[in-house]
């Protein structure tokens, strides 16, 4: 096991499974007929090429609104279908911004532990499976691309596959070993909590300063958090919201006026 080869080995596949992505060859085909053209053929391929970008753009915008929508309720069947057929047939989201190095340390950090407790082999493959789920998992939300949090998921779902698939007598040091990448998103909970108190104490020394009193209930925009998440790179605070630790301190979340509340004890 050579965790530097293995590395190098993992960054390539990921280069190479983003480049041959059809929109990525289509870029690169009419980047070399726009070379080779005149300047009247550059202009003209230009335009097709800025107009895929826009409605791609408008497209990920759907993809971001559905992350922020409030559950409604189960979904009629029809309409599901037809989400899954748009999302099958036109949505195909690009890697492009990815961690690289976190899965290459994460397919040297495979390799050794099965090398190590003598349980199943792990190949390339593994790696390309995390890739096609990350693009499946964006494609559910109708993103064009791979994002951050569609990367974690697909590598919780793989390490948790490949950890049940191993001797009983090591799962535990595996899940230990890879507790990292298992228990992301509860670090990014944590992480929440802290930037929910800061703002929410600031709100109540406000109110404090502004009404001369204590106030029952105490209000941050939801917004303003989920701003703020946006830079730690989580888009989606619905399971932060519904956490144990959010509700632990007595936050409750008003969808109507998108106010998080919390009731002083």
């Amino acid at each position: 096991i050579d965790p530097v080869q293995d590395e190098a080995l993992a960054r390539f596949v990921c280069g190479s499974h983003a480049r041959s992505h059809p929109e990525e060859q289509k870029k690169r085909a009419e980047g070399a007929d726009a070379g080779a053209g005149e300047d009247g053929g550059v202009d003209g391929l230009g335009g097709p090429a800025n107009h895929d970008g826009g409605v791609g753009g408008e497209r990920g915008g759907m993809g971001d609104a559905a992350d922020d929508s409030v559950d409604g309720g189960p979904i009629p069947q029809d309409l599901l279908q037809k989400y899954i057929l748009y999302a099958r047939n036109v949505v195909r989201p690009q890697l492009q911004g990815i961690d690289e190095d976190k899965l290459g340390q994460l397919y040297a950090d495979l390799r050794q532990e099965s090398a190590r407790s003598g349980g199943v082999p792990i190949a390339v493959r593994h790696i390309e499976s995390v890739m096609r789920m990350s693009e499946a998992h964006a494609r559910m939300h109708l993103r064009d691309h791979v994002r951050d949090d569609d990367v974690n998921k697909a590598i919780q779902v793989m390490l948790n596959s490949f950890i049940e698939a191993q001797k009983f007598s090591v799962r535990r040091s595996l899940r230990r070993a890879f507790q990292p990448y298992l228990t992301a998103d509860r670090d990014y909970n944590e992480l929440l909590m802290h930037a929910l108190d800061d703002k929410m104490r600031e709100a109540e020394q406000y109110q404090m300063i502004r009404n001369k009193s204590a106030m029952d209930v105490v209000e941050v925009q939801m917004d303003d958090l989920e701003q703020q998440a946006r830079e730690y790179k989580v888009y989606n605070l619905e399971a932060f919201y519904a956490s144990e630790v959010f509700k632990k301190r007595n936050y409750y979340v008003d969808r109507q006026s998108r106010m998080i509340c919390k009731q002083n004890v």
